[in-house]
Order: C-alpha cells, then sequence, then structure tokens
C-alpha cells in the first residue's frame, strides 16, 4: 500500500498509461461510550446513566458561525479571477461522473491544446506537485484525527447550504485559476492566448466544477473525494486523478494536465476544509482536540468506516451515517468492542435521530434484538436510560421481542429492569407492548418484584393490567365457543 508521499510518482506513472488507454484516518481505540449498568443498582442510589451530549450545542454553534460569516451577509462575491468559467448549470442538470462527456461546446481541439500549451511555462509543474503532495498530507493527517471527517461531513451535508457552497467554490476556483494563469504569461502578454481559452484549460482538468461539486442530486461527491485524497490507499485516488474528460493524444500534454488537475483538487478540497476549521477555532474544539489521538496511517478502510459510523451515531448525525450507508456501502451489523450495535449504541446516547432514521430505512437494519456482551438488547438498555421517548421508538420496530432475558442478570425483562428503576410510565408501554407478566427475575414474576420494592402504584398498574387480559381470555374464550370472535 502507498503513503499519500508515494502519490508524487503518479503523474508519471498516469501519463504512460494514457498514451495507450487513458484511463487516515481515525484513530482505532474505543470511542468515549457512557457505560452502561450491567447488573441492577440499589434502588435507592440509581442515578440518570444518559451520557452528556453537546451535540447541539456544537449544531447551534455552526449555525451562528454561518450566519455571522461575512461571507454570507453580504451581497454574493463575484468571481475574483479575471474570468468566469463556462457555468455547466446551464447545460446539464445532471452530475458530471467518470462515464459522463462534458458538452463539447465547451472544450478545446487537441489542435488548440497544442496551440495553449505551447506557450505553458512546465518549471510550474514541480512547484505544483510539492505544493500539492503537502496539502495531501496536511488532509491525510487532519482527517486521521478521530472525529474531524465525520464532523466536517455533517457540516457539508446539513450546516453549509446549497448557495453558500457555489459562492465558496467559486472563490477558491478563482485563485487557483489566477495561478494556473501564471503558467501561461507568455501567450497571455503576447495576446496570443485569451481567457476563455485558458479557462477551457481548467475545465477539462477538472470537469467536476461546477455541476458536479455543487448539485443537490449528489451531494456526496466531495466527501467521496474528500476520503480519496486522505487515504493512505492511493489506488482510488489514482483512479481520481486520471479522471479526465477530454484528454491528449500527446502524453506531455496529458502530463501537464494531471498536474493542473491534481493541484486544482488538493487546492480546492484544502479550501474547503481550512474554511471548516476557521469556523470551529473555539474553546470548545480546542478543548477537544487535546483529546484526540490520531489513528494508524495503515488502518484498513472497512475500520475507518466503522469507526467513522460510530462516531455519526454518538453524535446523531444521521446524515452522515445515510452518506457512509450509501456511498460507502456500510456494513449496518457492524458493533463496537463490547458487541453493541448501531441500534444499542443511538440508545445509551439517546439520539432519536439515528432511531427514526433506522425506522424510515428501506434497507435491511441492525438487529433491533441483538444482545451486548453484558447480555442487554437495545429496549433493556433503553430502560436503563429510563427515557420513554426511546422506548417508544424502539417498540416501532418491526420483529422487535420485549421478553428478551438477560441471564447475566438474573433473567431481568426489560420490565423486570422498569420495575427496579421505578418507571411507572415505561411499565405501562411495555405492558400495552403485550410484556410478558409472568417472565421471572431471580424467582420473581413482575408483580412479585413491585411488592417487594414496595412500589404501590406499579403494582396495581400490574394487578389492573392483569386483570383486564383475564377479561379479555374470557369474553374471547366464551366468544369463540358461540362461533362470534371477538376482536380486541
Amino acid at each position: 500500500m502507498q503513503s499519500v508521499e508515494d502519490r508524487v510518482t503518479l503523474l508519471s506513472a498516469l501519463t504512460m498509461a494514457q498514451e495507450g488507454d487513458l484511463g487516515q484516518q481515525l484513530q482505532g481505540s474505543a470511542l468515549d461510550q457512557p457505560e452502561e449498568i450491567l447488573h441492577l443498582p440499589n434502588i435507592h442510589t440509581l442515578m440518570d446513566p444518559s451520557p452528556a451530549d453537546n451535540s447541539h450545542l456544537q449544531k447551534e454553534f455552526f449555525s451562528l458561525k454561518i450566519r455571522n460569516c461575512p461571507l454570507f451577509n453580504a451581497v454574493p462575491l463575484p468571481h475574483i479571477g479575471k474570468k468566469v468559467l463556462p457555468d455547466l448549470s446551464q447545460v446539464s442538470n445532471r452530475v458530471v461522473s467518470s462515464k459522463e462527456s462534458l458538452n463539447l461546446h465547451f472544450l478545446p481541439e487537441n489542435q488548440l491544446l497544442e496551440k495553449i500549451f505551447s506557450y505553458f511555462d512546465s518549471t510550474s509543474v514541480a512547484a505544483w506537485q510539492e505544493r500539492a503532495q503537502g496539502v495531501l498530507r496536511e488532509l491525510g493527517h487532519w482527517s486521521a484525527a478521530r472525529e474531524n471527517f465525520v464532523q466536517f461531513a455533517h457540516f457539508w451535508l446539513f450546516e453549509l447550504q446549497y448557495d453558500q457552497k457555489q459562492q465558496l467554490l467559486e472563490l477558491e476556483l478563482g485563485v487557483i485559476e489566477d495561478e494556473v494563469h501564471l503558467a501561461f504569461l507568455k501567450g497571455l502578454d503576447s495576446k496570443d492566448l485569451q481567457p476563455s481559452e485558458l479557462s477551457s484549460i481548467l475545465l477539462v482538468a477538472l470537469s467536476e466544477y461546477p455541476v458536479g461539486l455543487a448539485s443537490n442530486q449528489h451531494p456526496y461527491i466531495f466527501l467521496d473525494y474528500l476520503n480519496l485524497m486522505s487515504s493512505p490507499d492511493t489506488s482510488g485516488y489514482r483512479e481520481m486523478l486520471s479522471n479526465i474528460q477530454y484528454p491528449s493524444k500527446n502524453p506531455q500534454i496529458t502530463q501537464w494536465l494531471l498536474a493542473i488537475r491534481e493541484f486544482a483538487l488538493a487546492n480546492l478540497w484544502h479550501a474547503m476544509v481550512k474554511f471548516y476549521k476557521a469556523l470551529v477555532s473555539t474553546q470548545i474544539s480546542s478543548e477537544a482536540a487535546i483529546k484526540v489521538p490520531t489513528s494508524s496511517p495503515r488502518q484498513e478502510a472497512t475500520e475507518v468506516m466503522k469507526e467513522r459510523a460510530l462516531q455519526a451515531v454518538q453524535w446523531g448525525y444521521a446524515d452522515v451515517l445515510d452518506y457512509l450507508v450509501r456511498s460507502q456501502k456500510l456494513d449496518l451489523s457492524i458493533v463496537d468492542e463490547k458487541n453493541r450495535n448501531l441500534l444499542f449504541l443511538a440508545t445509551i446516547y439517546d439520539q432519536s435521530k439515528i432511531l427514526e432514521y433506522f425506522l424510515e430505512m428501506a434497507l435491511p437494519v441492525p438487529d433491533i434484538n441483538q444482545t451486548a456482551e453484558n447480555g442487554n438488547t437495545p429496549l433493556h438498555a433503553a430502560v436503563n436510560t429510563g427515557k420513554m421517548h426511546l422506548i417508544s421508538l424502539l417498540l416501532h420496530y418491526p420483529g422487535i421481542n420485549v421478553n428478551v432475558q438477560n441471564p447475566q442478570c438474573d433473567g431481568a425483562t426489560p420490565l423486570h429492569l422498569a420495575i427496579v428503576y421505578g418507571h411507572l410510565g415505561i411499565c405501562y408501554l411495555l405492558l400495552n407492548a403485550a410484556a410478558d407478566v409472568n417472565s421471572v427475575m431471580a424467582g420473581l414474576t413482575p408483580l412479585q418484584l413491585a411488592e417487594t420494592f414496595g412500589n404501590e402504584t406499579i403494582t396495581g398498574l400490574i394487578k389492573m393490567h392483569v386483570k383486564k387480559t383475564q377479561l379479555e381470555n374470557t369474553i374471547f374464550a366464551r366468544s369463540a365457543s358461540e362461533g362470534n370472535p371477538i376482536e380486541f
């Protein structure tokens, strides 16, 4: 597997391929996850185990910073370059991909490419490559710092609006365009080249702009590229770099186009990340950064995706989780080091949006009845939090078993735990969901357990439920014997 530094050799290798046919992570250790209760505590010393969650604070901070950013409060900025690239959004509403050619009306003929590059100062290439490699190393180290990629992905998908992305991309591409034009000063000064002709060069090298990068129809291309640029595995980066829609038959020109593409990609992505970092450079992010080591640069891609998914659940970023599922083909059966699946983690982190996301998605979801290493299911964990909205969401999952017993906790079902903790409302929800009033924990039925703890209210609720169930069964049996079954 090649390191990021090895990318400097890609341009030459890609050029050789063009002659025939043009063809780091995150910390490996566990998250700071709240410890779930393994055994029954003393009823008089129960405390709310719900984790501290500053995700709402973080989201409010992002929104406030963006609203106050001068870039988005002022009149939309003009392109700071000397010229404006053709607006492909007027040509096609589809996202430009490696399999889709651009409208040839905007692309130079091979003869024009020869003319333009006859004025090219090739001494610029070495400097561009050096800068690009430095940027890629920086992106790799930054993305490998624990939550950075996940936090940025949420910012890009949710916090940054479509028009804001367009303004930022146009602003930064103008800077890149002007730098590229410096390599063609001889032709510009002699008036042998027109600015529009040079703009077409950047269009060839960076075909993803503007439709692909700012389109709401395919919001994941920017994150996909960031993932490729920051990965120590350069195979995907190599393919991305070679994606020139209109290559020249001249291998020298092809090499120069690849150099321009690498320079443009690296600097454009770096500028977006730099803008984001400027927004979050506050006391909150500084303190968090102190506690955030980086992962191994050789961490496997599957482990990276797993770690990012666990982080997305922890922060409640359903948009990032959806990106990982749809774009990165995340395996939804993943578990953490304590065998807790994504539903379990969403529960103990009190992330309703994640639970709602899985409820609404058509794809197979994590096993709602899967037990962690402590024997609890997500429903057990939800009861431990004492939060009824989590119970209600979990009870809507098809196939949920409300009577799973935990052998490590004397056979406790979620109902037993709710009784021990004195959660009257949760007991009511579980009883309405057909919780078994005859199951035993340490030899005690739910009614006996409620009486043992001296909770008269829950005791009365269970007795009322038992009587109601018995009455319904009696009426049903009588009606069935008379040939008139009743539906309750």
